[in-house]
C-alpha cells in the first residue's frame, strides 16, 4: 500500500471483540515494530506498558471517559514519554556515532 492509500484507508476502531486476544507472538512484533518508530536526534524517549491486568485496564478506562476499547480491545498498550530526556544527557543518544557526527548534532539537540 503506498502512503496516500494508507491515509486514506486510516480509521479509528472504537469497537472490539472483547473475546478475542492476540497471542504474545503478535504482541511482541507490534511492539518491536512500535520501537522502529522515528523520534528526534534518535532519542526514543518513550516507553511501552502493555496492560493485560482486567482491574487495571478497567481503573484506566474509568479514567479515560469510559472508553469501552480501553477494556474490550485485545492489547492495550500504554505510552509514556520523558518529554525533558534530551535535557539529562544528550550524549548518550550518540555514543556511537563517529566523534564529527556526536559534535555536532549534540549541540542541536542542546538547542532543541
Amino acid at each position: 500500500m503506498n502512503t496516500i492509500e494508507a491515509i486514506q484507508s486510516l480509521r479509528a476502531i472504537k469497537h472490539y471483540d472483547p473475546e478475542y486476544r492476540m497471542s504474545d507472538e503478535e504482541i511482541q512484533q507490534i511492539l518491536e515494530l512500535a520501537m522502529l518508530s522515528p523520534t528526534a536526534f534518535n532519542i526514543q524517549h518513550w516507553r511501552f506498558v502493555v496492560v493485560k491486568d482486567a482491574g487495571i485496564r478497567q481503573q484506566i478506562r474509568d479514567n479515560a471517559w469510559g472508553q469501552a476499547q480501553v477494556t474490550d480491545a485485545s492489547l492495550l498498550v500504554v505510552l509514556c514519554a520523558d518529554t525533558k530526556a534530551w535535557e539529562k544527557d544528550a550524549t548518550r543518544y550518540w555514543t556511537e556515532a563517529p566523534a564529527e557526527v556526536g559534535a555536532m548534532i549534540v549541540p542541536a539537540i542542546q538547542q532543541y
